[in-house]
């Protein structure tokens, strides 16, 4: 008798193949993308740069909650530094876990009617850099 279509073997070699695909493409996902986990060797912490870009993203949040008052039906757009955030003494220094240097960094603050929302934007030397990260808004400050 002549049956066409897949047995057990070909479906276990499918099966096969497919996860080993998968593997491969997981791998290289991981050492493409630099927000993996790092242990830094001075404190044996791990941290990523997206653990450091929440905290930046969070002091913008607390700073705005104790500072700001607007009108719910503006449209406005902030840049609030990493250095003025930390000079206010909303966020501790940012380390960059590769280097042990500090980072640099800002945070826009975007209200768009009572909607409020933060980006931050992390430069951590050469090992890392947020997309879209302007150096020119760095420098900008909110009082």
């Amino acid at each position: 008798m002549n049956q066409k279509g897949f047995g057990l073997k070909e479906f276990i070699i499918i099966i096969s193949i497919t996860f080993i695909c998968i593997l491969i493409i997981t791998s290289l996902y991981k050492s493409i993308v630099p927000t993996a986990d790092i242990t830094n060797e001075k404190t044996k912490e791990t941290v990523s740069y997206k653990d450091l870009e929440n905290k930046l993203e969070k002091a913008a949040e607390r700073y705005q909650n104790d500072t700001y008052s607007a009108n719910a039906s503006d449209k406005n757009i902030w840049e609030l530094s990493y250095d003025f955030l930390k000079e206010k003494k909303y966020i501790d220094t940012l380390i960059d876990p590769k280097t042990d240097k500090e980072c640099t960094g800002y945070v826009e603050f975007i209200q768009d009617g009572a909607i409020i929302s933060y980006k931050p934007f992390l430069k951590c030397e050469a090992s890392y850099q947020t997309k879209g990260y302007n150096s020119e808004n760095n420098m900008k400050t909110s009082d």
